[in-house]
């Protein structure tokens, strides 16, 4: 579990630096899941010859796994205030 731990991140960030990517881009859960799917096909494939060109179909795989930008809210965030049972003295000074 170790090994697999580190060998997913590693490989995510080359496939990343391959194509171009930040490897911070790359999400870990959806890499891992890929690449276990991946070692077991490429376990049971022959001929064994291939299997540099499997690794950079892994990698390419791997770099399609970004993260997607997400836009701004519209509005800005606002604190919003609590309803409460008792007044609130909005003059007290803050706490220190």
């Amino acid at each position: 579990m170790l090994l697999s731990y580190n060998i997913i991140p590693r490989e995510a960030s080359q496939a990343a630096v391959s194509y171009g990517r930040s490897p911070s881009e790359i999400r870990f859960k959806p890499a891992c899941q890929f690449v276990a799917a991946q070692l077991i096909v490429m376990a049971a494939a022959h001929p064994m010859s291939k299997t540099g060109a499997r690794l950079s179909e892994l990698r390419s795989g791997v770099a399609s796994l970004s993260l997607e930008k997400r836009p701004r809210p519209s509005r800005p965030r606002a604190v919003k205030i609590s309803k409460t049972r008792h007044p609130i003295n909005r003059e007290a000074e803050p706490l220190k």
